[in-house]
């Protein structure tokens, strides 16, 4: 069978008038995602003249859309929510849950598992975090974004400052206006399990190779379940935000009316926020200024089991017996169980490496780890415990011994790189080494800016504790 990229022809949508507080909603919404929503200002308005002519007057006047100075704060911290929409039996499941915080540089989204079994807020009640909207919704719809809110923060650390609410529709119809979505599959695709709309199955194929996916297709891509896991399908649903962003940046999307106009529309219909209005041309006006932000993938699974040889990144979670639980499928974080399902103790250096010390993984800095004791594969007991935060290790030539020299205690060297490097102070902090600055590596190639000895006094750590120094 032969596969082509997809090329949609697309079908010409009505345009619509619309207040000039939503018009600010979908500049911001699109500048979420990394979408480079002004060239000029006066572009935009005159673009706009047919959407909302009413309007037009508050914008020249309101002081941020020519008041760059007012800055926004260190980091946005944003709740993404995709729901199924009215055509699903269960419209209200939030089954993609992500947080995305907002720095100078970069962007971090950390994927939240929608079987995630926790308790839920105010509550005894305990079930997936997906249900959390859907449980408090029919009483007050604002509530029930609060309480999702409130775990989110309650399991990451991170005070939320905002939420996008997305229809899983609506998803389809922004993609189609945008032009479609470049994905690279690097292995063949396969689902034969892919859910159909009359209750049944049907299986979806893409073939090794760089696709241009339609809305439905790429809905597809980002919903399989049974192709991979749970897991990769939250990072793929990430790859599709950025990949959203780098095609707008790059095809001069906001010069075209009518595209302003239908996406508009789109997002008025299947798009919730609660920015304001100041926030929103703020953001706006930032993604102008630094359009190239690097967005940093981040999720939780349970790919890092207790006594595994071998750790994969983000492995904070585990499967626990069904039967507990209803025969439901359903994760728990390191360190829960039934009776404490909110220990999230074992994440707190995840989460802060994440959000608050991202330039670890914006600017990654070589490292090798040494065993300067007779006590057997130390080093690549603290390399496993690394691999599970996704600390970036190169790829060989980084684990050795080292049998002619006692040392005192453990200890960090560092050369060509500041005593505040990021990478360096997040190692001091969690280990509790000493640090010290050598001209060139001691015992590694001219590559490595951090060698890290392991003497006597280190005991193997299966979790990082930032908090006990």
């Amino acid at each position: 069978m032969f596969f082509k990229k997809y090329k949609i022809q697309q079908t010409p949508k009505s345009s619509k008038t619309v207040p000039y507080g939503l018009w600010i909603l979908w500049v911001i919404v699109i500048s979420f995602i990394g979408i480079k929503a002004i060239d000029t200002i006066n572009a935009i308005e005159f673009d706009l003249a047919e959407v909302a002519p009413t309007y037009l007057a508050p914008l020249s006047e309101t002081p941020l859309a020519s008041d760059t100075e007012q800055e926004l704060k260190e980091n946005i911290n944003i709740l993404v929510l995709w729901r199924w929409g009215w055509n699903h039996d269960a419209p209200d499941l939030t089954d993609t849950i992500i947080l995305a915080s907002i720095g100078k540089t970069a962007i971090s989204l950390l994927s939240i598992p929608r079987d995630l079994y926790v308790t839920y807020p105010d509550s005894n009640k305990t079930g997936k975090i997906n249900r959390i909207y859907e449980t408090y919704k029919p009483l007050d719809p604002e509530e029930a974004i609060e309480k999702i809110k409130e775990k989110v923060t309650e399991i990451t650390g991170q005070e939320i400052d905002y939420y996008v609410n997305v229809d899983f529709e609506g998803f389809v119809e922004i993609v189609d206006i945008l032009w479609w979505v470049d994905v690279s599959i690097q292995e063949n695709f396969i689902d034969y399990q892919y859910p159909t709309s009359n209750g049944g199955y049907t299986t979806f194929i893409l073939r090794k190779w760089d696709w241009t996916l339609d809305g439905d297709v790429a809905l597809k891509y980002a919903r399989s379940r049974h192709s991979t896991s749970d897991f990769d399908r939250s990072l793929r649903q990430q790859e599709i935000i950025s990949s959203l962003k780098d095609k707008a940046l790059s095809l001069g999307y906001f010069k075209d009316s009518k595209k302003i106009r239908d996406l508009y529309g789109a997002l008025k219909k299947y798009v919730e926020t609660d920015m304001d209005i100041s926030t929103l041309l703020r953001l706006a006006l930032d993604f102008k200024a630094s359009q190239n932000k690097e967005l940093l993938s981040f999720n939780l699974n349970d790919t890092c089991y207790i006594g595994s040889p071998i750790c994969s990144k983000w492995g904070f979670l585990y499967v626990p017996l069904r039967e507990i639980f209803g025969w439901q499928s359903v994760l728990l974080v390191d360190g829960t169980d039934v009776t404490r399902l909110s220990n999230y103790k074992n994440l707190e250096t995840y989460m802060s490496l994440i959000f608050d010390q991202r330039e670890v993984f914006s600017f990654p800095t070589s490292l090798s780890i040494y065993n300067a004791t007779s006590t057997p594969r130390l080093a690549g007991s603290l390399a496993n415990t690394f691999k599970k935060y996704g600390i970036p290790l190169p790829e060989d030539g980084w684990l050795g011994n080292i049998a002619e020299k006692k040392f005192e205690k453990s200890i960090l060297y560092y050369n060509g790189i500041s005593s505040k490097n990021a990478t360096l102070k997040f190692l001091q902090e969690s280990l509790g080494f000493e640090i010290q600055e050598t001209p060139e590596p001691l015992y590694s190639d001219t590559e490595i800016n951090i060698e890290i000895v392991l003497w006597e006094d280190f005991e193997p750590v299966e979790y990082l504790d930032i908090n006990e120094l």
